[in-house]
């Protein structure tokens, strides 16, 4: 889906919500969303498919949406999208370079020494 790409772009607003919106077929989304009570339903032509970060920054820059309230919907949007793209990236500290042979050597495991008993060992009986 990170892929996708999209021939249109708009805002809706219905009720309190505004929200940015995708899609390939304006007529269709159009009739849907004003047959649904948005307020607001304003979608524009991109110049050529565009995945939704790029249509998004394309958005930023059309005066349809110039507004604050637009630039900050499409802001907040192009955030998210960010984050959800970098959600794939691993971060990979480097190494330090690898050990010398000397190194290895150097740090070779120490002779196990064997453990005295201190136990006394004597043969006189025990009295009870």
């Amino acid at each position: 889906m990170a892929n996708q790409t999209f021939k249109v772009v708009g805002i809706t607003v219905h009720g309190d919500s505004t929200k940015v919106r995708f899609t390939d077929d304006m007529v269709r989304r159009i009739k849907q969303f004003t047959k649904g009570g948005a307020s607001r339903c304003e979608f524009i032509e991109l110049p050529n498919e565009m995945t939704k970060l790029e249509a998004l920054k394309y958005m930023a820059t059309q005066p349809e949406f110039a507004s604050a309230n637009d630039q900050a919907t499409i802001a907040d949007c192009i955030t998210d999208r960010e984050k959800e793209a970098s959600k794939g990236i691993v971060k990979v500290k480097a190494t330090k370079t690898k050990p010398s042979v000397e190194a290895i050597k150097a740090r070779a495991k120490k002779p196990v020494q064997a453990q005295v008993s201190t136990e006394s060992t004597s043969t006189e009986p025990v009295s009870e």
